[in-house]
């Protein structure tokens, strides 16, 4: 390590050179800051590669496959959130000092035109830029404009984009599919093969309202010991080979993006929508689970039948109409299509496919299952413009299905596991020592009761999820543990699902729009038929690795369009006063959460009138001390605000305390 003196008295040169072309050797990535000098970045440490992870207080992690790297704000240099970065390890701190971006994960970001070519973007470390401007904008201060970065500069694009077309820009999204792709699908035609044929019996899928890409279907009897469950599943493999065009896409993708009106398929729409999705009224292709539970819920995992299958769907039932007919009315939703005369048949199988998941969800309640019950937000929208932003009701017949999925996904896992196949197991980690125990004090403190020697199961968690069922703060806690948790990931390493306290678990039922389920059908067909196995073990780790990214990339996307839209939808409630649970608490805010929209602001610390507020974030809770009386603001605590402003693209809605309730 060399000061810039000591640089320049060896070197000869003048103390402003040295600083130049130290400067010149950083962004190299040749040269690293190093205590009050500097250093080659060759002498001192390890080099890695990995994504990078900015968290709220401006420092980074990067997630490398030697482990997590802390790297401190003033060491990013001028690399974004999700960004692929080298680094240097300093090996007596264990931190990291960023070299260079090896590939950006974001090329567009949206800004706010302030005049003479200057943008001030959102979601990006580099605040206010300056922007040369495509030809033919026409730009007037305050615009929304889109913004391009490039190796040297940034460049506006577009001016007052649409939502969906800033989600797909900014997060690098699918667009169209390549020609050759398409071509493909298109030369895709219905082939008869050699299949058990199921048409006879009455088999039912249950989804969404407005749902295409119908994956499952279910048949459910009784028998003497208990059911027999049928899990009928798009049989995609048939139809898309591993190595063509569309698998290839289908990889690069990983999964379908859902962005509230808009999905961007993983597969075309003459797949997803027509030839492999289960729609009502057609012979389809399918690969069946079937396994035998007991009435006390046993899955009898020595009954288990894998198979390729032919179905014919007697009922495309909405969530909605399925709970109608089983609370003993008739279906009411245009969606709904019931062939011939089988209502009488199609409420038979709901009625034992609901008792059936009855029995399973109560023996997975019983070996400590983590149930989190946050709410989604549910969107009205008409002609472009949200009308209603409201929690998404969570019905019975949701549960119905995810139990049925569950215990097909489990079968099939155990089927692997058993015969030592490698494959794509669903795999969810135990959650950091660190992290679960701030929960658990922040919980004790609530409850006002110690959980000192508790051995951290899923089982401890759920019921600490269940203490809290039907209180004000039930949606928060459900939070706060899910925070606290490592994400689930792919990897052919089964490490078990600690979520939903399972051994063995895979996706088998959804590979119309995961890949991970596309390789499990492979895996597994391979397997029953004594053929060579597609995947080995090591490409399984790959494959794993970016499936779990594109999955996370998903649901941030999906995240980014619902901020969107629910401050769209508060711009209009600017000045309305609502219900609100405290979220968060940080040096500088209070943050909300309105109950009523699933709408997150935040008071500002220093908005508190007649009041001096003093913040202690580490606690969870803020003091508030007024002249005659002193007030403790804790996270949970139920509160009126009125909302004062919301600025759509920074998704920001700022609030104003008025009252504890």
């Amino acid at each position: 390590m060399m000061t810039v003196s000591q640089i320049a008295r060896i070197a000869g040169l003048s103390k402003k050179k040295v600083k130049s072309l130290l400067s010149v050797l950083i962004r190299e990535g040749k040269v690293v800051r190093y205590g009050k000098g500097y250093a080659l970045v060759e002498k001192i440490g390890k080099k890695l590669t990995g994504r990078l992870e900015i968290k709220r207080g401006g420092f980074g992690f990067v997630i490398t496959e030697e482990g997590d790297v802390f790297v401190p704000s003033w060491a990013l240099k001028d690399a974004e959130d999700g960004d692929l970065v080298e680094i240097v390890v300093l090996p007596e701190r264990g931190e990291g000092r960023v070299l260079r971006v090896v590939e950006r994960a974001r090329k567009f970001f949206v800004g706010k035109y302030l005049g003479h070519g200057k943008v001030e973007l959102e979601g990006s470390r580099a605040g206010i830029v300056d922007a040369k401007i495509n030809k033919g904008l026409k730009l007037k201060k305050g615009d929304i404009v889109l913004v391009k970065r490039g190796e040297k500069n940034w460049r506006i694009v577009e001016v007052r984009p649409d939502d969906y077309d800033i989600i797909i820009k900014t997060f690098n999204l699918p667009g169209e599919f390549p020609k050759e792709v398409l071509k493909e699908a298109e030369n895709v035609d219905y082939v008869e093969d050699e299949r058990v044929d199921l048409t006879d019996e009455f088999t039912i899928t249950i989804d969404p309202r407005m749902a295409r890409d119908y994956d499952d279907a279910i048949y459910v009897e009784r028998y003497e010991k208990g059911w027999i469950l049928k899990v009928h599943i798009a049989d995609v493999s048939f139809w898309v080979k591993k190595g063509s065009y569309m698998d290839r896409e289908a990889f690069k993708r990983g999964n379908s993006f859902y962005l509230i009106e808009k999905v961007i398929p993983m597969l075309p729409h003459v797949l997803s929508n027509d030839l492999a999705s289960l729609l009502p009224g057609k012979p389809k292709l399918t690969f069946t689970v079937e396994v035998k539970i007991t009435k006390d819920g046993k899955i009898l995992t020595n009954t288990a039948k894998f198979y390729k299958s032919k179905i014919f769907s007697w009922a495309r039932l909405t969530y909605e109409d399925a709970q109608r007919i089983l609370d003993g009315f008739l279906p009411e939703d245009k969606e709904t299509v019931i062939y011939g005369d089988a209502l009488g048949a199609v409420k038979r199988v709901l009625k034992e496919a609901s008792n059936l998941a009855e029995v399973l969800r109560a023996k997975r309640e019983e070996r400590g299952s983590i149930d989190f019950d946050l709410p989604e937000p549910e969107f009205l929208i008409e002609g472009g413009k949200v009308l209603i932003v409201s929690p998404k009701e969570r019905l019975w017949t949701h549960k119905i299905i995810e139990e049925l999925m569950i215990t097909a996904n489990t079968v099939v896992a155990h089927y692997f596991t058993k015969n030592k196949i490698p494959t794509l197991y669903r795999v969810h980690p135990n959650p950091k020592e660190r992290k679960i125990k701030e929960f658990i004090r922040f919980v004790e403190r609530i409850l006002g009761k110690s959980f000192k020697n508790r051995r951290i199961t899923p089982k401890f968690l759920s019921d600490i999820l269940k203490e809290f069922s039907g209180r004000p703060e039930e949606n928060l806690i459900n939070y706060l543990l899910l925070r606290s948790m490592a994400r689930a990931i792919y990897s052919p390493e089964n490490v078990g699902h600690f979520g939903l306290a399972l051994k063995d678990y895979l996706h088998f039922t959804s590979p119309i729009r995961r890949y991970a389920d596309l390789v499990v059908h492979r895996q597994l067909w391979a397997s029953l038929k004594g053929e060579n196995l597609p995947y080995t073990h090591k490409e399984l780790e790959s494959i794993g690795r970016h499936l779990s990214e594109m999955e996370n990339l998903a649901e941030e996307a999906e995240w980014e369009i619902w901020k969107l839209k629910i401050c769209e939808f508060m711009e209009k409630k600017v000045g309305k006063e609502f219900e609100g649970i405290v979220t968060g608490i940080s040096d500088e805010a209070i943050f909300v959460q309105i109950t009523q929209h699933l709408a997150e602001g935040y008071i500002p610390i220093r908005s508190f009138r007649g009041a001096r507020v003093v913040p202690i974030p580490k606690e969870h809770y803020a003091m508030l001390f007024r002249k005659k009386k002193t007030e403790k603001i804790t996270l949970g605590d139920k509160v009126l605000v009125r909302v004062k402003s919301v600025d759509k693209y920074a998704k920001d809605i700022v609030l104003e305390f008025i009252k504890f309730l």
